[in-house]
């Protein structure tokens, strides 16, 4: 391991602090390391050190270390996606179910990720595009990639949405809702479990689909294998609504024949772990532990 990429929080200035705390340990001279820095991030800037592009970023980074919170994660993933290049996160933040390291263990954690003394968790990743009559509607703002979940919702003033899930070519579902959220596991803790849905074991490889405020008094989450080919139709009376990607939203206007499909990527995450057990661990500590 020769070239390390570093993402923190863009808002907390102790997490930039950390970052440089750890880029310091890194560029130690008889490591032999290179340390990569984003120049879309605040810190090099904060701290006068040389930064790359993101393109240079992703392409030349064997691992990445993520500083902050599950948002500064999910950020940081983006550039892990197409390479499969394995991440490790630094909580700075408040649950930490993808931060898996707390400030107190991360010069130890540090050490036995340089001696390659790690295990990699690999989690599922969905791949989501709106489509017009077969056709893949382009949005280069639009990440097509999902860690946790994609999310289609109304305006905050628009009307409520229709949706019909289909499950290889059968209509399973119709509703009204504010919203849909399509999950992974992951996510499974995140947006989807706000809005009611199932916690479940984020090494599983299941689609949650979860209804957001639905208009009815029997809506419950569907659960599918991700090997089934799935479509949403949204059927939208407002001018725009919104559609978010693991956070990142977009204005999007949706037409009647326009069509959500949704399938597993054939890329995953890698997950850089210290303990098989540290979802159990921090779903105890965050969930149970506080009630």
């Amino acid at each position: 391991m020769k070239n390390i990429g570093i993402i923190s929080n863009n808002e907390k200035q102790e997490a930039m602090e950390i970052a440089r705390e750890v880029y310091d340990y890194l560029i130690k001279k008889d490591r032999g390391i290179r340390v990569f820095l984003v120049e879309t991030d605040k810190m090099p800037e904060v701290f006068g050190l040389p930064s790359v592009s993101e393109k240079e970023f992703s392409s030349k980074s064997d691992v990445i270390i993520s500083i902050g919170g599950d948002g500064t994660f999910l950020r940081a993933s983006k550039y892990s996606f197409l390479k499969e290049i394995p991440i490790m996160g630094i909580n700075v933040g408040n649950l930490g179910f993808l931060t898996v390291v707390e400030t107190c263990n991360m010069y130890e954690a540090l050490d036995r990720l340089l001696k390659n003394k790690y295990e990699i968790e690999k989690r599922i990743l969905l791949e989501g595009r709106f489509f017009k009559k077969r056709k893949v509607i382009e949005n280069k703002e639009l990440p097509y990639l999902a860690l946790n979940e994609f999310a289609i919702t109304r305006s905050m003033l628009g009307k409520i949405i229709r949706f019909e899930i289909i499950v290889n070519k059968i209509s399973i579902k119709k509703f009204a809702a504010d919203g849909i959220i399509i999950s992974t596991p992951t996510g499974s803790t995140a947006y989807s479990l706000s809005a009611g849905g199932p916690i479940v074991e984020p090494k599983s490889e299941v689609i949650i689909i979860t209804p957001i405020c639905p208009h009815t008094l029997l809506s419950r989450s569907i659960i599918l294998s991700p090997d089934n080919e799935l479509e949403i139709l949204v059927s939208s009376r407002n001018e725009t609504d919104s559609i978010g990607v693991d956070g990142k939203t977009e204005r999007v206007s949706i037409k009647p024949d326009h069509t959500f499909k949704v399938k597993k990527s054939k890329s995953k995450l890698k997950l850089i772990t210290f303990n098989k057990d540290t979802f159990f661990k921090v779903f105890k500590e965050k969930f149970i532990e506080r009630i």
